[in-house]
């Protein structure tokens, strides 16, 4: 029986950029691998957007037209599982979504895994996984690079009202005064006045042909680029501080202090802003055990301190002290990780699996690039014999087409023999390390970096009550290598032995779950 398959495409404007992505490539080796492979393409959907979240256009309708033809779907094709997503969490989701309410099959062509053998879901998990590690890092070294511009006096972004963006000599970005500078300095002359308001300034300014909203007229006022500096934010333990900017100030300082005295009535220093989030790294991940809903958190004052506190707010008495529940995760946590042994073995054990296959598969691309070459140097000798008149035109394209054709049939051989990536035992590396400590980089990571390990590890939320930590799903990944840690009992609620299934099913009926023990 022929299956049928939809083909998926993406690429982002970045990706296209920087890494020579293609839709039309894209499109046209999935068309040739079905071609070979005698799989019927019933449609094909391609996106342009980022594959941080599955909101993206093309694949919604995809999804819409998978549901409203269910039974006439079996696969959905695509190249690289990063063309899929770069969001492990919402990729097991989609994924069981695709697999259990459709029955369509997902798959890779050049990164091809058989979910139903066990360990492949190991493999699944490092092709999801990479991509995103891939991601937060490219994030990092752009906010590193933008801070270390800054910093430098340098101004990033869209140039403000009294600007316009240009480049140096070194073609580095730089801002430079335009025709509405004189409006600037007019507006601030007239804030400092202090006899007229911001709506009656920026009245007097449209009339004269300035345009600029309200909002926009608030912001100017306050925004230091006037006075040839850049106000950098506060940035995980750096301060926020002031700089020199390398760009022409509109106005003088004490002008500009003077405007902000009038627009706050005095000089004070603004109150620091404690970051609440920071002692609640658990908020959105929590239900409330007795209604179902997510817990949220706050700080209470008393007996000299603040103090948080996990709770709902549907009305249940449901309330937690943060510290206790924060310190019980993260020895759960501590039950997650792998002895070195067991990620040693592993790595050996992928590492010699990849060598012997690397080994047979450089055999088979050097047998292919011969008969690609073969075919190559047929089709140079085939257009010398045109040229010279010894053959037809007729035979001339008849040979050139069973060639060309033959030469596609090489490529995605090619393309199907050659999926080990060159950086995966890097890669290998770092996971096998991170599993190893995961508490102790959860404990020193920042809030941001806590709630993706908390969600890469449980995909679900989790439930907290006087017995422990419930969920009903754990990254399989992570239970296959470090299950030494936990007997049966020591289960998670939900989690279940069987492997069967691309994601774990919620425990059958007749079966009371045990818990983690973690009381308070």
């Amino acid at each position: 029986m022929i299956k049928r398959a939809i083909i998926y495409t993406r690429v982002s404007t970045d990706e296209q950029a920087d890494k020579g992505y293609s839709l039309r490539d894209q499109e046209e080796r999935l068309r040739k691998y079905c071609e070979l492979k005698n799989i019927s393409v019933v449609t094909h959907y391609q996106d342009d957007h980022s594959a941080k979240t599955f909101e993206r256009p093309a694949f919604k309708k995809m999804i819409e037209f998978i549901k409203s033809n269910k039974r006439n779907i079996d696969l959905l094709l695509f190249i690289k599982w990063d063309r899929f997503s770069r969001n492990a969490t919402h990729s097991y989701a989609m994924l069981e979504k695709l697999n259990v309410q459709f029955n369509v099959e997902s798959q890779a062509i050049e990164q091809p895994l058989d979910l139903s053998i066990p360990e492949n879901k190991v493999m699944l998990g490092w092709y999801l996984i990479l991509p995103e590690v891939e991601n937060d890092r490219r994030s990092m070294n752009v906010t590193s690079g933008m801070r270390k511009a800054r910093k430098e006096g340098r101004f990033l972004g869209v140039a403000p009202k009294g600007y316009t963006n240009m480049r140096d000599d070194n073609n580095k970005p730089i801002i430079v005064p335009n025709e509405n500078a004189q409006f600037i300095e007019r507006a601030f002359e007239m804030m400092a006045l202090g006899n007229c308001s911001q709506v009656d300034a920026l009245k007097e300014l449209k009339s004269d042909g300035f345009k600029c909203s309200k909002n926009q007229f608030s912001v100017l006022l306050r925004n230091y680029i006037y006075i040839g500096k850049l106000k950098i934010p506060a940035y995980k333990e750096e301060e926020e501080i002031v700089v020199e900017g390398i760009h022409e100030a509109l106005i003088s300082e004490p002008l500009f202090h003077k405007v902000q005295q009038n627009i706050n009535g005095k000089s004070k220093k603004a109150p620091a802003i404690y970051k609440k989030q920071d002692d609640l790294p658990l908020r959105g991940n929590l239900l409330c055990e007795c209604c179902g809903r997510k817990l949220t958190g706050s700080a209470s004052k008393g007996n000299g301190g603040r103090y948080f506190y996990y709770h709902c707010t549907k009305g249940c008495k449901v309330r937690y002290k943060a510290k206790d529940l924060n310190n019980q995760f993260e020895e759960l946590l501590g039950t997650y990780t792998a002895n070195k042994e067991i990620t040693q073995l592993y790595y050996e054990i992928i590492k010699n699996e990849l060598k012997d296959n690397g080994a047979s598969k450089g055999a088979k691309v050097r047998k292919v690039n011969e008969a690609i070459e073969l075919n190559e140097n047929r089709i140079s000798k085939l257009q010398d014999d045109f040229a010279d008149g010894n053959i037809s035109s007729s035979d001339y394209n008849t040979m050139k087409t069973k060639y060309e054709y033959k030469l596609n049939e090489l490529s995605v051989d090619k393309a199907e023999i050659n999926v080990l990536n060159t950086e995966f035992e890097e890669y290998l590396r770092f996971g096998c390390s991170f599993i190893e400590n995961i508490d102790v980089i959860y404990s020193e990571s920042d809030t941001n970096t806590k709630q993706k390990i908390i969600g890469s590890i449980f995909p679900e939320d989790l439930t907290y009550s006087k017995n422990g930590f419930r969920t009903t799903r754990t990254n399989e990944a992570v239970l296959l290598l470090s299950s030494h840690n936990r007997q049966y009992e020591g289960k998670l609620k939900g989690q279940t032995p069987d492997n069967k299934s691309l994601s774990y099913s919620v425990t059958p009926i007749g079966f009371e779950p045990i818990i983690a023990r973690a009381e308070i």
